[in-house]
């Protein structure tokens, strides 16, 4: 089914809003829904940057999004009412929970296993998660993750993390060739209202447990797995050919994906040598029927 602007809706205020109809999923902390801004990530750090109170787990939502970026300031755009976009503002300390400065990156998981639960909740389809931070079906990116880190003080750090998912958007209209969108793979349009719903409750829950834990990855909480557990089970890189193109000078690096380290590093084990720990770096799926390079398998 090909899609059309007709088909493209605005977002439901009233469940997502504070106010009567508000979805009760979505706890107490602040969202807010903006027409139109240039980042909803960069909104985030501006406001913090700049002195304003920004509430723990504040999510800032908008309908278009118009200098949406990744990571290597590689550019993401897409039509008015197409897509669903969400940043949250995350503080390290809050009441008697506290996460690290050096366990604030795994936020960035946790909104990937977030937009994971919510896409395969209401699509039923198998999106699955690519170290560090894309989502995709059938190997096809559905939706990209990008954290800042905001200094509060000389030891302080807040985080600033957002994720844009491909919800109803045209195949032509797609930024690149690797790339899909919920509606393509649905054969019609999506609820982003009820995306965006499930995955800001899902990433609160998370955020919250992972605090109550101090920032541990290996603790479980509330009765769920513990975070690195949840990510290990999760991850569609782990058991895959890889190639690793990684921060100069560092030269690309290709093997099989075979864990997770505690720190949640990516361990690939190359054709020749060592296992190599991987903290940084942006990760392609190979094929390997045929040895080329691709962002994932198939259908």
């Amino acid at each position: 089914m090909s899609m059309t602007s007709t088909t493209r809706d605005p977002l439901d205020a009233e469940r997502l809003l504070p106010g009567g109809r508000q979805d009760e999923r979505l706890g107490s902390a602040p969202v807010e829904l903006l027409d139109e801004i240039d980042s909803t990530n960069d909104e985030c750090v501006r406001r913090w940057a700049s002195g304003q109170t920004v509430e723990h787990l504040t999510a800032l939502l908008t309908e278009h999004q118009v200098s949406g970026h990744g990571r290597r300031d590689r550019v993401w755009n897409a039509p008015r009412y197409s897509s669903a976009v969400v940043s949250f503002a995350v503080a390290s300390r809050w009441g008697e929970a506290v996460i690290p400065n050096d366990s604030l990156h795994w936020v960035t998981q946790m909104l990937a296993l977030a937009t994971r639960t919510a896409v395969r909740e209401v699509t039923s389809l198998p999106a699955a998660m690519k170290w560090p931070n894309d989502v995709l079906i059938y190997g096809q990116k559905i939706a990209g993750i990008l954290a800042r880190v905001v200094p509060v003080d000389s030891t302080t750090l807040n985080v600033v993390v957002g994720v844009g998912i491909n919800v109803n958007i045209d195949a032509e209209e797609l930024p690149f060739e690797s790339a899909t969108s919920l509606a393509t793979e649905c054969g019609g349009p999506v609820d982003r209202t009820e995306i965006l719903i499930r995955v800001i409750a899902e990433f609160r829950r998370m955020v919250t447990a992972f605090g109550e834990a101090g920032g541990d990855p290996s603790l479980a909480v509330g009765g769920h797995p513990s975070l690195l557990d949840q990510v290990r089970q999760n991850l569609d890189t782990l058991g895959r050919r890889v190639r690793v193109e990684r921060v100069e000078p560092e030269p690309p690096l290709v093997g099989m994906a075979v864990g997770i380290a505690d720190d949640g590093s990516l361990l690939v084990r190359p054709d020749a040598g060592d296992t190599v720990t991987v903290s940084v770096g942006d990760v392609v799926h190979l094929r390997p029927e045929s040895g080329s390079w691709s962002d994932g398998d198939s259908r």
